[in-house]
């Protein structure tokens, strides 16, 4: 009889907790970076994968992904073919890359396992974090950073708007690259 009971008191428990207050101006301020995110980034990556945007339509590569429709996604952002090289001595194993600009790709058995950027002024994080652009000291302002005890210096890593995580590095408080998914660091 209690069990019976406490069923049917629950669902009326629960609505009587209420929703979160709701406002309008933290979503349209919300919109309004990532809009600006999308207007300003030839190509966005992040802790899954890379996108771009096509009018209303997103083109995306996550991780596990094939090699080719990585590097097709590349080749369209970027408007040339991606240069290929491979390591055979990586950390994580035999890895090959495709490169363009500031950013290299990673693969294994021809999948897309990661991404390392540089400086750049027109590939980003959704959140618009940019190696050489981001301060370390503003990054720590909006996002949960996490300095890392590494033999590679000034390694971090953060939490994304998307509750993912993103590693990068700094010299002093400027950024100088970031990197999601596999990588070929010796540490």
């Amino acid at each position: 009889m209690i069990k019976k009971t406490l069923l049917l008191a629950l669902p009326f428990a629960l609505s009587a907790c209420g929703s979160p207050q709701e406002s309008d101006e933290p979503a349209a301020d919300a919109n309004a970076d990532t809009n600006e995110v999308w207007d300003s980034a030839t190509l966005v990556v992040g802790e899954n994968g890379m996108q771009k945007r096509f009018g209303d339509a997103v083109g995306h590569a996550n991780f596990g992904d094939s090699r080719e429709s990585a590097d097709k996604l590349l080749e369209v952002a970027f408007e040339t073919a991606p240069e290929q090289s491979s390591n055979e001595e990586c950390g994580a194993g035999p890895m090959d890359f495709s490169g363009v600009g500031p950013l290299q790709v990673a693969y294994q058995d021809d999948r897309f396992v990661g991404w390392f950027l540089r400086a750049s002024d027109d590939v980003m994080t959704i959140d618009g974090v940019q190696p050489g652009v981001t301060k370390l000291s503003e990054l720590k302002q909006q996002f949960q950073v996490r300095e890392i005890d590494s033999t590679l210096p000034g390694e971090f890593e953060f939490t994304t708007s998307q509750y993912g995580t993103i590693r990068g590095f700094s010299e002093a408080d400027e950024i100088t690259a970031l990197q999601a998914g596999m990588s070929c660091f010796f540490r």
